[in-house]
């Protein structure tokens, strides 16, 4: 069941691109990330520059994103998780704490305001709750894990269900050396987030969440240094102690009230708060974040002479302040001031959207919202201290979507949809220490059709789309020759792709022990071109956009016995994609296999699991993040070689 944009359908029966990962897509992998299931969303790719430093980017949004995520919103249940600086901590997520994950591709300003790449909807794993029930249940779970690099984690979950409340704490603990030379990880997450029933008509969810995370940063090697010692890391980076220490607060409340069987409000309030220290190489920046969000729709639905009609509308205001302090780092610890600035961000927009439905067959979604965005800034250094204030244009973003069942085991359908994404807190304000006020929003349409469909029995599932995203005033990262980032409108990008997902399962029904086996597969196409690009006095119109590689296949074997036995069984195969703006380094093409075997067994109320797996079996070179437009050719950010893990799980 889909529930982006107040869907609440079979996926059969969404008008829209859409990856969806359960918790059986989890089970997959160990679940230290949320990159590997992530990455098997055609059209969708997240990256590891050094472990816990990730990129997650949709149909090309990379382009922007140094680390972390841009132009793409992400919302954890109905509470907005990225903030109006345009920021998202995602590494901050443990993943045994989401039950499923929802990626809506392309363009989503219609409901979830200022985008361009799409929106990501992480759900959390709650039971369903009655209203009168009295019954209670206490649950735990335990697991230790360890592997190839010096890496171990630990996590306990404590979920409790009555009639009317369902409440999970979880705590967690991740630790690894890397792989390379000055890459270690450590991160702590405690959360607890549930739901209630405080009466018929009313629902309310909360999350509190608090992280410390802390990794090394080791930088960045130049094709003759990875291929010389892969494992090695910048010496001006050890020296520097370069690293990202992150401690978040991030809590959100929910209420659903049901006022009839037609009409129904939801209201969500979020805070959060960022303690943020990143020695670089060329500076030692403290960032402190406060950020609030407030989100309410109403919904209305009814039906009549065989049509269904919905009407949803509503606001979502962001606000962000954040304190940046850039001194001198002398050798990991703050030196000479070099810069002090305060920025305040303020985003808001109403957005309204349209369903109706035709004699239960064709289905017609109209939305649209006013994005109104605005930032003040206060440089405490140099002679003017003044607030002033940048605002951009108000856009307003529409969206239409068309879907036609053929019959009840096919679909298709077509959207058109515009996006919209201001310059982040963190572009306007980059390492360089510059307050950019120069920087424009990048904005497109994006024109796409598809189709989706299952066999009668429904064994063997498909899907597929093309699209075309036209982006203008595209922003891209560039570095100065100290290393430090700045970022530049590119005139724009003509994103032309295509996306496939099918899988089959050979068995409809237990036989001969096995209780499952499933083969499954996707395909993605990217051309991508610059357009209208000048750098300087270089064009590079016409050039492959930097950072997307042409082609990714994605395919699989899940394999479950009715012993208790399973083994999963993956393969990624990435072709080459362009380093630079001028395409003359690129990174080599990769074939990435990985494989899981494991064995469950239930004891009464409690069960056991073991597991071991192994990433990287083809021993590949290659690097799974990559630093577009690096001074000095310095690219590569070695990934590690064939490496192992295992662990075990209880639930009792």
């Amino acid at each position: 069941m889909i529930k982006g944009y107040e869907s609440g359908r079979s996926l059969l029966e969404t008008p829209l691109s859409v990856g969806y990962i359960t918790a059986k897509d989890f089970e997959r992998y160990p679940n230290s990330s949320l990159l590997p299931s992530i990455n098997l969303i055609p059209g969708v790719r997240m990256e590891e520059r050094s472990p816990g430093s990730y990129r997650l980017n949709i149909r090309g949004s990379l382009l922007r994103s140094p680390f972390g995520v841009r132009n793409i919103k992400v919302y954890w249940n109905d509470m907005p998780f990225t903030d109006a600086g345009g920021n998202t901590y995602l590494n901050i997520v443990d993943p045994s704490t989401v039950g499923s994950i929802e990626v809506l591709k392309g363009p989503g300003g219609s409901m979830y305001g200022a985008n361009t790449g799409g929106i990501v909807v992480l759900h959390t794993d709650d039971a369903p709750i009655g209203i009168n029930q009295d019954t209670k249940n206490h649950r735990f779970r335990v697991q230790l894990n360890g592997g190839s690099y010096g890496n171990f984690g630990e996590q306990a979950q404590w979920k409790f269900t009555s009639g009317k409340l369902n409440s999970s704490f979880t705590q967690s603990h991740l630790q690894g050396d890397g792989y390379r030379d000055h890459s270690k990880l450590r991160k702590d997450v405690f959360q607890w987030n549930g739901n209630t029933r405080l009466s018929a008509k009313d629902k309310m969810e909360w999350i509190a969440l608090y992280a410390d995370l802390y990794y090394q940063t080791p930088g960045g090697l130049t094709l003759a240094q990875m291929e010389q010692n892969p494992r090695q890391a910048r010496a001006v980076a050890i020296d520097q102690k370069a690293a990202i220490y992150n401690k978040t607060i991030f809590t959100g409340l929910s209420n659903t009230h049901e006022f009839n069987s037609h009409w129904s409000n939801t209201t969500s309030f979020s805070y959060s708060h960022t303690d943020f220290t990143n020695p670089f190489i060329t500076n030692y920046e403290k960032r402190k974040e406060d950020n609030f969000s407030a989100r309410s729709k109403f919904v209305y639905s009814s039906s009549f002479d065989n049509h269904d009609i919905k009407l949803i509308g509503g606001a979502e205001w962001l606000y962000s302040e954040a304190d940046i302090d850039n001194y001198g780092n002398k050798q990991g610890s703050p030196d000479t001031v070099q810069a002090k600035d305060q920025l305040w961000v303020r985003q808001w927009f109403p957005f309204v959207q349209f369903e109706w439905q035709l004699n239960k067959k064709l289905l017609l979604q109209v939305g649209a919202s006013t994005n109104s965005n605005i930032y003040w800034y206060k440089q405490l250094t140099g002679t003017d201290h003044s607030k002033k204030e940048k605002k951009f244009d108000d856009q307003f973003l529409p969206r239409f979507a068309l879907l036609y069942p053929f019959s009840r085991i096919i679909s298709v359908f077509a959207t058109v949809s515009k996006g919209f994404s201001p310059p982040t807190i963190a572009e306007i304000r980059a390492s360089d220490a510059n307050i950019n006020t120069n920087l424009q929003p990048e904005f497109g349409w994006n024109y796409e059709s598809g189709f989706r469909g299952h066999s009668a029995n429904n064994r063997f599932q498909y899907e597929g789309s093309v699209y075309l995203f036209k982006l203008e005033q595209a922003i891209v990262r560039r570095l100065n020759s100290g290393g430090a980032e700045y970022f530049v409108n590119a005139g724009g990008t003509d994103q032309k792709g295509a996306e496939v997902r099918a899988s089959y399962s050979l068995l409809n029904k237990p036989c001969g022990g096995f209780n499952m086996v499933r083969l499954w597969s996707g395909y993605t196409y990217n051309d991508y071109v610059f357009t209208n690009y000048t750098v300087n006095s270089t064009d590079y119109s016409g050039n492959a956009v930097t950072g997307v590689p042409k082609s990714i296949f994605i395919a699989g074997l899940d394999i479950n016995t009715t012993p208790g036995i399973y083994l999963y069984v993956s393969v990624n195969q990435t072709s080459k994609l362009p380093l630079n703006d001028a395409n003359d380094e690129f990174a080599k093409a990769y074939t990435l296999l990985q494989a899981k075997i494991g064995w469950k067994k239930q004891f009464g109320q409690a069960a056991i699991e073991l597991f071991a797996g192994a990433d990287n079996l083809l021993n590949e070179d290659y690097s799974l993040g990559n630093d577009i437009n690096a001074f000095g050719k310095r690219y590569y950010n070695p990934s590690p070689v064939n490496n192992y893990f295992g662990g075990v799980i209880v639930n009792f």
